[in-house]
């Protein structure tokens, strides 16, 4: 006699709700509002059955940029952008090229950004997302430099984020900031300039010698926290000011722990640019477009014995 048994599933199937759409929806603004150049970038990015493009074809120099975001904290109801609708919660944005988002699911995208699994389950799910494609104002430009030797008009350029320029960056940044104690941590909310809670965080920022820069670049993030001192002291400031995670690599690449779980494949990855922070509407061009939601579903599946 034959019956049907259900069994839980070892797994969990993470999906992007969007998939099941043709394409992805341009959210904002009307499609002929967009310039020639924007709208080819756009009807790239909804495409859902495209190939996507390899990391080694990837080309860093570009005018357009995209960084992806919460829909409730870009759009209003009608699909208006929201007058707080900001890049990031810090005076810096990590920005990434339109390509490095083509033909990809909602899950492929997090992980080639860099977020790991269970901060995906743990942060991403149910959250509908979408993505900014933008152009700066013209005053605003990429620079090439990866030494960290940063110009004078270093606020006003996409920089590539070596360890070295984000040494630099976090030095500048430092220099001009504020002390506010009511600040609950050193991570909390800033957009527009860099705070510490205390005079002693600040000066042991500013004074952190090379030496132990040099140990950053070279010892892994494990290591670095294992060993505690002023090296993860000061590993935690640059998480928790500049958003530099477990998985920054310092070439200027992202690391997918799923493709290089090792980070030892240095071609592998999106290209990533640490950006000035602005509000949405200031800037020169946006596209917003649709990525859907990931849902974390339980699959019952049904079987036959044989």
């Amino acid at each position: 006699m034959q019956f049907i048994q259900r069994v839980l599933c070892l797994s969990f199937l993470l999906f992007a709700s969007v998939a099941f759409a043709e394409q992805r929806a341009l959210l904002y603004p009307a499609t002929d509002k967009l310039s020639p150049e924007l709208q080819a970038i756009v009807t790239e990015a909804q495409k859902l059955d495209r190939p996507t493009v390899a990391y080694e074809q990837l080309s860093q120099k570009t005018r357009y940029y995209v960084r992806i975001a919460p829909r409730k904290y870009v759009l209003d109801a009608n699909n208006q952008l929201l007058d707080s609708a900001i890049l990031s919660t810090k005076p810096i944005a990590f920005i990434t090229t339109p390509e490095g988002i083509y033909g990809k699911s909602l899950l492929t995208i997090y992980l080639d950004i860099g977020y790991e699994a269970e901060d995906i389950i743990h942060w991403q799910q149910d959250v509908p997302m979408v993505a900014i494609l933008f152009r700066y104002p013209d005053d605003i430009s990429l620079s090439e430099v990866t030494n960290g030797e940063l110009s004078a008009t270093w606020r006003k350029q996409v920089i590539i984020p070596t360890w070295d320029n984000m040494f630099t960056l976090f030095k500048n940044f430092a220099k001009d900031a504020t002390i506010d104690a009511s600040k609950k941590t050193e991570g909390d909310y800033s957009p527009t300039a860099f705070f510490f809670r205390t005079e002693e965080s600040k000066a042991f920022a500013l004074g952190y010698p090379d030496a132990g820069k040099a140990r950053l670049k070279t010892v892994s993030y494990a290591g670095i926290k294992a060993s505690g001192g002023a090296d993860w002291a000061y590993r935690s400031l640059l998480e928790q000011k500049l958003s530099l995670f477990e998985h920054f690599r310092g070439t200027g690449r992202t690391q997918n722990e799923i493709v290089d779980p090792t980070g030892e494949l240095h071609e592998k990855g999106l290209f990533e640019f640490v950006a000035p922070n602005a509000k949405l509407k200031e800037l020169a061009e946006i596209a917003i477009v649709d990525l859907g939601t990931l849902t974390l579903q339980n699959v019952l599946s049904a079987t036959t014995p044989k």
